[in-house]
């Protein structure tokens, strides 16, 4: 029984060590208020208040500047989330004549020929008529 017990103890530091790591909130500083990054997206933020963080988000294209303390126009290039494998088509977030290639985890930021729209159900440029945006 003693066995499974510390089996048990070590599963639990494991899985406690692993939420630890996994969570993005910062510790803050008890006296201070201040904005800081979210290292895990870029688009998003944690606002400091007396020892405790509340979570903000920056509007679309746009990403935080812990710097200037505040949200800044971004371009694809900088802040777009891409799977880190293979080849996709994915909606621009704020324009419909464009659209994200992204390859390899890389944003590249193209544009539909004219007379066209990035078709999200297709992940392609459609006809205007066929395209919702």
């Amino acid at each position: 029984m003693q066995g499974s017990s510390a089996i048990l103890v070590a599963i639990l530091v494991v899985v406690s060590v692993l939420v630890q790591q996994g969570a993005a909130e910062p510790t803050c500083r008890p006296t201070e208020s201040y904005l800081t990054s979210n290292p895990r997206d870029c688009r998003s933020y944690y606002y400091c208040f007396e020892g405790k963080s509340y979570y903000g988000i920056c509007g679309p294209g746009h990403r935080f500047d812990e710097s200037r303390q505040s949200c800044l126009q971004a371009s694809v290039s900088e802040c777009f989330p891409c799977p880190a494998a293979g080849a996709i088509n994915m909606p621009h977030p704020t324009s419909c004549q464009k659209f994200v290639l992204c390859f390899l985890g890389v944003a590249n930021e193209r544009e539909c020929p004219p007379g066209l729209l990035f078709n999200q159900q297709l992940r392609q440029c459609d006809l205007i008529a066929n395209v919702t945006c």
